[in-house]
């Protein structure tokens, strides 16, 4: 151990060195585990029916779909979509050679629905880790694209830009937290409070219940408002209880994954697969390496 100090304070290099192997390794186990829990989370989720789907954690599988309301526009190209991701890249040149440095980028928060063929499900993807099949990237020479496309490799501006986007129509999988809400789960009471405030502080409304226009409402004006507010919080409740219940899935209170992605679900769980034996191999070269750094590299005190 001391021969160990010893090699540090001769060379400081090789100190960081060491720290930055340490690091890679903790990294890539610290993915591995990740990305192994992901898929292990995928691959044990029965998928649901929204008509079905209890409360709570789900996997769904459906086709994206638009909510009414203004259009959801990529940032880059304006394509109408259901959600996107872009980023915008500047080529910089220094001693070292050329380089890309991220200058602007975005991602969506808008909602957009899950339709499974049962009923639609609301996707509030804020917090998502999202997997688009849909991804381009291509090049030009100022920070906000104009006319066509070009290639990447065609060397056609000092800015790259790129953009992801889930698709009107697409094949969409989802695993989050879903939750059923209808107007019913408001209470009549609540809803007369609310009335009654409202009515309260607004003066074209409180006048038709004040009788003697003194501009106060005494003890029985009150109580002619109030009345009124349960009559109109009892028809309000009848109307929404014809309405169907609206679906959401958002991300899961208890920190469980919450995934968006246009992949088909095997191919997902194989990238996933992939993705983490390649951390767990990047995690275990870096331990060899530091393990023979620290029991040969350093030379016997």
């Amino acid at each position: 151990m001391q021969a160990l100090v010893d090699a540090i304070a001769r060379d400081p290099e090789f100190g960081f060195l060491l720290l930055f192997l340490g690091g890679l390794f903790l990294i890539g186990m610290a993915r591995f585990l990740r990305l192994q829990a992901r898929r292990r989370v995928m691959e044990d989720t029965p998928t649901s029916r929204i008509r079905s789907a209890t409360q709570g954690y789900v996997e769904l599988i459906g086709q994206a779909r638009l909510m009414d309301g203004p259009p959801i526009l990529s940032p880059l190209s304006h394509t109408a979509c259901a959600w996107w991701r872009f980023k915008v890249e500047k080529k910089e040149k220094d001693d070292d050679g050329t380089r890309w440095v991220v200058v602007r980028q975005g991602t969506s928060s808008s909602l957009f629905l899950l339709d499974d063929g049962t009923g639609e499900c609301v996707i509030d993807p804020d917090g998502a880790i999202v997997e688009p099949a849909f991804r381009r990237t291509w090049l030009g020479a100022t920070p906000q694209p104009g006319g066509g496309l070009s290639a990447p490799w065609m060397n056609a501006g000092d800015y790259r830009y790129t953009e992801e986007m889930i698709q009107a129509g697409e094949r969409l999988y989802a695993l989050g937290w879903f939750t059923s809400v209808d107007g019913l789960q408001v209470s009549p009471q609540e809803i007369t409070r609310d009335l009654v405030i409202a009515w309260k502080n607004d003066p074209s409304l409180r006048q038709r219940f004040d009788a003697n226009g003194d501009g106060r409402l005494d003890e029985v004006e009150f109580a002619a408002l109030r009345e009124a507010a349960q009559r109109h919080a009892h028809d309000l409740q009848q109307e929404q209880a014809l309405l169907p219940q609206t679906h959401l899935l958002r991300a899961d209170p208890q920190g469980r994954p919450f995934l968006l992605s246009t992949h088909d679900q095997q191919q997902l769980a194989r990238r996933l697969r992939l993705h983490a034996w390649l951390w767990l191999v990047a995690a275990l070269a870096a331990l060899g390496v530091l393990v023979h750094l620290v029991t040969e590299g350093v030379p016997a005190g």
